[in-house]
């Protein structure tokens, strides 16, 4: 039995009591779909997460990989998962019939991919990097292309990576120097690539790699860019394996966690004779390669997600068998469970907020996501354009943050057991560190966030995500049991809004020191978002709160962690956004030799 465990009363109460998920089936793009047909989806992802996929979190870690003479070899329970994941569909969840997909809305990926991340968060980053590739493919190769390569994605029979980072050129991909040779109706690349996830491994028979190169000829930076498919064996004229593609495993990396992906070094075109096809147009490759980047962000974030409300859960059901202790105000006798004690109580009703407040969130922002796509063009779906541009940044830095100090929590409600492998939370704590590093660090999204969304069309994401929270605390501002909660949060978010438009004019004048305080303003705006979407909960939940009886206490859960997450974040959130407009230069000015 593995340790895998989620509350899908909380998913459920999401999405179909906060979202009404249901109402994208209205959308001509679903109008196939029904709500019962997302609800089994939904239930199929936690059987498959239980049954499939958990297993594979022990198993990972105490196999690993194996590197030798090149070749990564992975646990033979790896490779009947993956397979498993494209036989049943899991692998183009939202993506079109035509090549394989199964064309539900991008929500359902998200939520799926909530459950098998918290079920082995080193396996399903191979199916979602699959589900990139194959994406990428579809929508910017030549047909012939898409034809040839993204059904055997989709099914499982291949793998994909994306290929970005080089020794000298990580966030900075301006400088890449892996280059691209024009032969007839395709490329010599040649190049290495570092840390790739999944580069190499035996689980499918063939992996599809999107490499960054330059053409020769091309213009310097990132205009010179280009899109390349290739893969680890050619293929021939009708699609069969032909042989090795000169695409070498020179390493994998030792790492802290995730013991089980592996993070290779990938050397192409060692004997000048890799091929590589075009994806897309010329110079237009970072362009093009956005579209995977921006939805492997938000998969960072879900992966935080998932793994963070796993760690919650198991903590959960510790401290209610944990036996330690005499209680405080001696209402029981004897030995008490440790859920009984007040700081364990704190730290538990903690995590349960922002492992709520996070699924929220995110379940949120692809619900907006897919009506940017799906709704007739208009100011609505740009609306939903804007908002979910805003969002992208935030969900990948916050729940990657936070998500690890949920894991670090979870592990100090068991005290020195936590700490010790017996139990899930220090390999929770280890896997999800990487999260934060992951797809441009959190500093690098918060420069995104307080500069580039904050300015691109006027201001316009920005502005979707004031009006949203706007309209919220309008609409409640009286209601009768958590009117006052909402009338402080709209205090915050006013202040908060003000406090980001003034670092926006500190960026053009004095971009030191906007840079050195975007990171707090990303977390003020993430803490109101989800101080936001736990009171949006907590309104409809409140009226079923108010009833007696145990199948109640559910609903005031859901009050009770907005009331107190409310209370104790709003001050927090006021003095981060004012500490980021001190005149105090400290950052910028203190001697490198001080350190």
């Amino acid at each position: 039995m593995g340790n895998f465990k989620v509350n899908q009363k909380d998913i459920f109460f999401i999405l179909k009591e906060q979202l009404n998920y249901g109402a994208l089936c209205d959308l001509d793009r679903y109008k196939d779909l029904n709500e019962k047909t997302l609800d089994m989806l939904v239930n199929e992802a936690i059987s498959f997460a239980k049954g499939v996929v958990d297993p594979l979190q022990e198993v990972g870690e105490e196999s690993g990989i194996k590197f030798e003479n090149g070749k990564v070899s992975m646990p033979s329970e790896f490779k009947k998962a993956f397979k498993q994941c494209g036989e049943n569909g899991w692998i183009g969840v939202d993506l079109d019939e035509e090549y394989g997909g199964q064309a539900f809305p991008s929500l359902m990926t998200i939520v799926k991919n909530d459950l098998l991340y918290g079920a082995c968060q080193g396996f399903n980053s191979a199916p979602g990097l699959t589900r990139g590739a194959a994406h990428l493919i579809e929508s910017f190769a030549i047909k012939d292309l898409q034809e040839r390569f993204v059904p055997k994605m989709l099914d499982g029979t291949w793998s994909g990576t994306m290929c970005l980072t080089e020794s000298d050129a990580g966030s900075n991909l301006a400088d890449i120097v892996t280059t691209a040779c024009r032969e007839e109706d395709h490329f010599k690349i040649k190049g290495t690539k570092i840390f790739i996830s999944w580069g190499d491994h035996d689980m499918t028979d063939n992996i599809i790699h999107l490499v960054l190169a330059r053409i020769e000829g091309a213009p310097k930076g990132v205009k010179g860019i280009s899109l390349f498919i290739v893969p680890k064996n050619r293929l021939t004229a009708n699609g069969n394996i032909e042989g090795p593609n000169d695409v070498l495993c020179g390493s994998t990396e030792e790492k802290l966690g995730i013991h089980a992906s592996p993070t290779c070094t990938l050397n192409f075109g060692t004997r000048d004779d890799c091929v590589g096809y075009l994806c897309g147009e010329e110079n237009k490759g970072l362009a093009h390669m956005f579209q995977m980047m921006n939805a492997a962000r938000i998969n960072t974030g879900v992966a935080a997600l998932g793994t963070a409300s796993s760690a919650y859960q198991n903590a959960v059901s510790y401290t209610k068998e944990r036996l330690q202790g005499r209680d405080i105000a001696r209402r029981k006798e004897g030995s008490v469970p440790i859920i009984d004690h007040p700081d364990v109580r704190r730290m538990l009703l903690w995590m349960k907020a922002v492992v709520d407040g996070m699924r929220s969130m995110v379940y949120s922002g692809m619900y907006w996501a897919d009506l940017s796509k799906s709704l007739p063009e208009g100011e609505e779906r740009e609306h939903y354009l804007n908002l979910t541009e805003f969002m992208t940044p935030i969900i990948k830095s916050y729940c990657s943050d936070m998500g690890f100090r949920v894991c670090e929590t979870a592990m100090q409600c068991y005290g020195g057991y936590g700490y010790c492998r017996e139990y899930p939370q220090e390999q929770y704590l280890r896997d999800i560190k990487i999260l934060s590093l992951y797809e441009g660090t959190n500093g690098i999204q918060s420069m995104d966030l307080m500069g580039r969304k904050m300015s691109m069309k006027g201001g316009a994401p920005f502005y979707a995500f004031k009006k949203e929270i706007q309209t919220f605390c309008e609409n409640h501002k009286e209601h009768s049991g958590l009117g006052d909660k909402v009338l402080a949060l709209s205090g915050v978010m006013s202040k908060v809004c003000e406090g980001a438009e003034e670092l926006r004019k500190i960026m053009a004048s004095d971009p030191l020191q906007w840079a050195s305080y975007t990171f707090p303003a990303l977390m003020a705006l993430s803490e109101t978002i989800i101080v936001w979407r736990l009171l949006d909960m907590a309104i409809i939940a409140y009226e079923n709160s108010l009833k007696n009886g145990r199948k109640y206490d559910f609903y005031r859960g859901k009050v009770m962690q907005a009331t107190y997450f409310t209370d104790i974040t709003l001050p927090n959130i006021l003095a981060a956004i004012q500490s980021c407009l001190r005149p105090g230069r400290e950052i910028v000015d203190i001697p490198d030799n001080a350190f």
